[in-house]
Order: structure tokens, then C-alpha cells, then sequence
């Protein structure tokens, strides 16, 4: 199970390969979504990886797409008769867990050494292989695609690889037909064996770009919103930096009337402060003061 904030979503839980190349019924067990494979060379590791991704997830058959080097020396159907059957059924599925629920996605298959397509049917079910429902008969052969249905139900079973793509995505994904695509895309580039011997880092920067989860509408909007926000804050902060000059403009004029007004009622006080002074002094008669003495 792969946790994220809170949010539960499907990881490959398991997978497993039946009656396909050296491969009788394997099973591979996948911890926390990951899956290591090793072991010498011819023993199988790019088989694996050929039949399991993109394929399962896919349905696409053509050789260039399953080998991973891109090669057509081999197809499905010199993997399904790989021990030299006459006809032969298989099957490749991956089992999918979110730590409650578990949904099952697989392709059967059926070749015919005198026949040159190999028949395909698909499947999407909720349930584990080997605990709800098995892909071998009482026999311990690999179901036929009218057993399968027996036992799943018609509608979890698809003919065509884009319904089986379809059906994959709403079950699991959610991403949409463009998306998904994508998403196979960056499985396919990352599949590469030695991916970072040649590597072309302008080319894989690209592809996981492509495979990037594209924004949504709402945050789209709310960014929008908040740009226009900003707009709107820088406009009103551009009109007050305008009034702040303005009013420093208008305080340094009206400081000088005010220092100039300030300085001529100033003026004007001390005059009338002389004046006054002036007119309250003591003034002296021709005839000498109140005290004078006069003789007899």
C-alpha cells in the first residue's frame, strides 16, 4: 500500500506469469510497491519484465514494444510455444492493493503453431488470484476465455486491448485516455535495461515531464485568483507610493508657507511688543517733576 497524506491508493501487490516461455506458474511478491529481480543471465529477468510491463498493463503485443531492447527478433508467440507445444494457452496478470481492497488485472492468451495471431482476451477483477479465483483448471491447465468468463462473469472480461486499457484506468487510476497513455510511455522508457549507460537526459527529463500529473482546474483558478490578487495589491500599493510622494511633496511647500507666516506674525508681534514698551515709559515736564520746591 502506498500512503500519502492521508490518501490510500492501489500498488502492484503481486504478479504473475502461467504456461508462457520457461515460465510454468510463477508468482512474483512485490514489498511497498517495488520489485527487485535478480539473478544470472538466460534466467529470465528480462522475460519477466517483457511480459509484465508495459504488457499487462497494455495489451499491446508488438515485439519492439515488448523486448525491452526494442527488438522483434521474438514474439508473444514464439514466447507462448517456447517449448515447441502445438497450441497453448497462457496467461501474465498483476494483482493491485490499496491495504483493504485487492483488484486483479490480466491478459490470457492463445497460440497455434499454423496460426500466426495469437488470441487475446482481458480481464479486471476484484479479488487475488489463488485466494478468490484461479486461472488453472481441476487439471492444473490454464482456463480457456469461456472458462474464464464462467468464472469471473462477462463483464469482467474484455476482448479488445483499449476497453481492457479503459477498464484498468477508471478501476485503478483515474488518469484518463491521454494520461494513461502517458503513463505507459514512462514505464516504457524507464523499463530500459542499463537506462543510465546511454543515457539522454534532455529526452528522459521529458518523458517524466509527460508523465507528470497535470495541474487541476481549481488550483488553476485559485492561482489565477491570487495573481489577480496580486494585481490588485501591487496597483493599490503603486497609488499609495504616488500619495506618499505626493503629501512629502505638499509637507515641503507647506512647511515653508508655515515658517514664513509663522516668521511674519512673529515679526509683527514684536513690533506691537515695541511699541507698547515704548508707550509706557515715564514721561518728564518742562517745569520739572511733581517734587519740585519752589522758593519763598
Amino acid at each position: 500500500m502506498i500512503e500519502q497524506r492521508g490518501i490510500r491508493r492501489f500498488a502492484p501487490t503481486r504478479a504473475g506469469i502461467i504456461n508462457l516461455w520457461d515460465y510454468r506458474d510463477e508468482e512474483f511478491s512485490f514489498v511497498d510497491g517495488w520489485l527487485v529481480l535478480r539473478g544470472p543471465n538466460g534466467s529470465g529477468k528480462t522475460k519477466a519484465l517483457e511480459v509484465l510491463f508495459p504488457f499487462v498493463l497494455d495489451g499491446r503485443i508488438e515485439p519492439r514494444r515488448l523486448n525491452p531492447f526494442a527488438s522483434e527478433d521474438r514474439t508473444m508467440k514464439s514466447n507462448l510455444l517456447y517449448r515447441g507445444q502445438e497450441v497453448t494457452h497462457a496467461y501474465v496478470w498483476m494483482e493491485f492493493g490499496d491495504g483493504t481492497h485487492y483488484v486483479t488485472v490480466g491478459i490470457g492468451l492463445r497460440a497455434h503453431r499454423h496460426v500466426d495471431r495469437v488470441t487475446r482476451w482481458h480481464f479486471v477483477v476484484d479479488g487475488r488470484v489463488g485466494v478468490d479465483f484461479s486461472l488453472l483448471d481441476f487439471d492444473d491447465r490454464p482456463l480457456t476465455r469461456r472458462d474464464l468468463i464462467d468464472r469471473l462473469g462477462a463483464d469482467a472480461v474484455r476482448d479488445s486491448a483499449e476497453d481492457y486499457r479503459q477498464l484498468i484506468d477508471a478501476r485503478l487510476f483515474g488518469l484518463g485516455p491521454a494520461r494513461y497513455e502517458q503513463l505507459l510511455d514512462l514505464v516504457l522508457t524507464l523499463r530500459k535495461p542499463q537506462l543510465a549507460k546511454d543515457l539522454n537526459p534532455v529526452e528522459l527529463s521529458r518523458t517524466l515531464q509527460r508523465g507528470l500529473r497535470p495541474v487541476e482546474d481549481h488550483l488553476l483558478v485559485e492561482a489565477a485568483r491570487s495573481f489577480d490578487d496580486m494585481e490588485a495589491v501591487a496597483r493599490t500599493l503603486e497609488g499609495l507610493v504616488a500619495a506618499d510622494g505626493a503629501t512629502a511633496a505638499f509637507l515641503t511647500v507647506y512647511s515653508t508657507y508655515l515658517r514664513t507666516h509663522a516668521r511674519v506674525a512673529a515679526d509683527a508681534l514684536t513690533a506691537r511688543r515695541d511699541a507698547v514698551a515704548t508707550r509706557s515709559r515715564p514721561c518728564l515736564g518742562r517745569g520739572g517733576g511733581r517734587g519740585g520746591v519752589h522758593g519763598g
